[in-house]
């Protein structure tokens, strides 16, 4: 409970820069408790202006609905997960609970209200399922201004019919069908609702969340940790005779072990050619002596995600072949976290990475030095097709609104993953290459001058892969 309550203090503090980003031009900036929190002390004027031209309308309300129970088969639900977005303001874990945000006409900013709707209390209910947070739980443990149930929902859209308001909802991915109903037909679609505008929240809420507080690296840190030395122990268990799923399954055990409340994402394990399978899930296949493994895998710890990959053969040793297209990957990674730095971008990053690949092909003799650079990236793209990074945090592809030519900047994670996927059947290639998969993956914190590597705790360098995997 503790760690909720500190987690509810943040939230208040996200939830008071979103309304300072919505009305800026209202002179939002002032001298309160809501603006010393340091997380939000790299926003600028500029940066709020840019996000929000010509939005001096003083009536605002945001609106976040929960996500709901998703069920597997009938009356066997999958476990629960919170939208992101939802949780980043709040830190509130039930499912089917809306958050409303209004602003308070004549009062400086960051005033305003939240108010929380939760599920009632039913004693049968949760007899099967265990206890509900109260209305008052939401005041009194999660600082909302008010608690109040589900069922006021509709009534409680009405008092807006009002004013003209400027609603801010993610109308067009609507995390929430029953809430979307609500909303459309008492709101947005009614025509005694006088809606000034219509914007998606989305985008606002994940200019916030890319860039991590102290708070949030430091749970970051931890589930690197907990992947990485996680990875360590697969290495060393797994064995030829295995399943992929044995070892997917083993993975999931170390991380669950060390803290974790779930994977960030189900485990990919490629044995042999599956390796070269960028998404493979089946992991059925039995990992045969002379195999490499790609495992792609991470955990969240307290919602934040990791996100680690690995390849190593499961003999223990590289064969030479596989040891030159393994060096050629390992070089790129090395260089490509060389580089990152605040004011870069994962476009930037991404091409230099291409180039990079480019030129280790040359040495391979897989891509002809006298191709015209168009057929280089042509050839660079059948054996990477992915890009090189992406943001990490809540989600594993998270702030999915924030573009890839956005400048990096301190705070921000990102992950950095190169690979060659050579395909058993192109026969364009040396026929030594075919059916090796390689990708190597680490998260990476952007520091004030440079970046931190996150996931450090399993090594990338072949010869320290072979020690482990040979242990």
């Amino acid at each position: 409970m503790m760690c909720t309550i500190v987690h509810s203090s943040c939230c208040l503090s996200r939830m008071s820069i979103l309304f300072t980003y919505l009305c800026m031009l209202a002179n939002a900036f002032t001298n309160n408790s809501y603006n010393k929190c340091f997380l939000w002390c790299h926003l600028s004027f500029s940066q709020i202006a840019t996000s929000h031209d010509g939005m001096t309308h003083p009536h605002h309300v945001v609106i976040i609905p929960s996500a709901t129970t998703q069920y597997l088969s009938q009356d066997v639900p999958y476990t629960f997960r919170q939208n992101s977005d939802f949780l980043y303001l709040t830190g509130f874990q039930e499912p089917d609970s809306l958050l409303i945000l209004e602003t308070i006409p004549g009062q400086p900013l960051p005033e305003h209200k939240a108010f929380l709707f939760v599920q009632p209390q039913d004693s049968h209910w949760e007899i099967w399922n265990g206890p509900r947070c109260s209305v008052n739980g939401a005041v009194d443990i999660f600082g909302m201004d008010e608690g109040r149930e589900v069922v006021d929902i509709p009534l409680f859209l009405r008092r807006f019919h009002q004013h003209p308001h400027c609603v801010w909802y993610d109308y067009l991915k609507p995390p929430h069908d029953s809430f979307h109903n609500d909303i459309s037909t008492n709101l947005i679609d009614n025509s005694y609702t006088p809606v000034k505008s219509l914007r998606p929240i989305a985008p606002e809420v994940h200019k916030l969340r890319v860039i991590k507080s102290e708070a949030e690296i430091s749970l970051m840190r931890k589930s690197a940790s907990i992947a990485a030395q996680s990875f360590r122990e697969v290495l060393k268990y797994g064995r030829v005779g295995m399943t992929e799923l044995e070892i997917g399954a083993r993975m999931e055990y170390e991380c669950k072990k060390r803290g974790a409340e779930r994977m960030a994402y189900p485990p990919v394990v490629g044995a042999g050619n599956r390796g070269t399978i960028l998404h493979y899930l089946a992991n059925s296949h039995i990992a045969s002596d002379g195999d490499l493994i790609l495992m792609d895998a991470g955990c969240e710890y307290h919602g934040y995600a990791s996100d680690i990959t690995r390849t190593w053969p499961v003999s223990g040793n590289f064969s030479e072949v596989q040891r030159q297209l393994y060096d050629a990957v390992h070089r790129v990674e090395t260089s490509a976290i060389q580089i990152v730095k605040p004011g870069v971008t994962l476009n930037e990053l991404n091409n230099m990475t291409e180039m990079s690949l480019a030129a280790e092909l040359e040495k391979l003799g897989i891509v002809k030095k006298s191709l015209l650079l168009g057929h280089q990236k042509q050839a660079v793209h059948m054996l990477f097709p992915h890009h090189v990074g992406h943001y990490l945090g809540l989600d594993t592809h998270d702030t999915p609104t924030v573009t890839r030519d956005t400048p990096l900047q301190p705070g921000m994670v990102i992950t950095i993953e190169p690979g060659l996927y050579c395909p058993q059947q192109a026969s364009w290639l040396p026929e030594r290459f075919r059916g090796i998969g390689i990708r190597i993956e680490d998260d990476v914190l952007l520091t004030d001058d440079g970046c931190e590597v996150l996931t450090s705790e399993i090594p990338t360098s072949p010869d320290e892969i072979e020690m482990i995997a040979s242990n």
